[in-house]
């Protein structure tokens, strides 16, 4: 009988040029082309071994190439730790909601959701303005750069504190997050003989 874990060879997934194609892990597989489309989680401390303002925080990746013994991967999104949001929400606050599909400088799609926590309970009209004003702040920034400047201002923090700095004129606000993102990829199609 032939030992199924013999056959299996080391591949070192690389991170997307974006955050410097360093190593961002080691996977396992018998054949590279069951590692197409794994997806890897992971934070930015463990990415690039430098501590960021939010540990909540964590990137998607998924593999798309492999050559040799390395596995390329590509960003697909980030979210954020849904126990620490939870942690956000406070008792006679409002929390205000966005969820809308942009198109950054270079033509590339993504799916922005953020959410806004304010000090105390605020109206029905302070709520709309707010997140109108946290949509345009998403949408603009995001026709004003390119899909890597983007991610960067997202997992900064930057773009949060924009949009904070926005709101707070509305009615007093005590945190602001873009709590997940997704990058639309179009589905590679697969010739039948790779399915078989």
């Amino acid at each position: 009988m032939k030992d199924k874990w013999r056959a299996k060879e080391w591949y070192t997934v690389l991170a997307p040029k974006m955050f410097g194609d360093v190593k961002a892990g080691d996977t396992v597989t018998d054949d590279p082309a069951k590692l197409i489309g794994r997806r890897v989680e992971m934070t930015v401390d463990e990415l690039t071994g430098r501590l960021i303002k939010n540990p909540n925080l964590k990137l998607l990746l998924e593999i798309y190439d492999v050559n040799h013994t390395n596995a390329y991967t590509r960003f697909i999104g980030h979210k954020i730790d849904s126990d620490y949001l939870r942690s956000l929400a406070r008792k006679r606050s409002s929390k205000i909601d966005s969820n809308i599909e942009v198109v950054t400088k270079d033509g590339e799609n993504m799916r922005v959701k953020s959410s806004c926590f304010t000090l105390k309970k605020a109206s029905e009209a302070q709520i709309k303005l707010i997140r109108k004003l946290m949509e345009d702040v998403i949408r603009s920034r995001a026709a004003s750069l390119e899909l890597n400047k983007y991610i960067q201002e997202i997992i900064l923090g930057k773009l949060s504190s924009d949009i904070y700095k926005v709101a707070k004129k509305i009615y007093p606000v005590r945190r602001v997050e873009i709590t997940k993102t997704e990058r639309g990829i179009p589905v590679p199609v697969q010739r039948a003989e790779e399915v078989l």
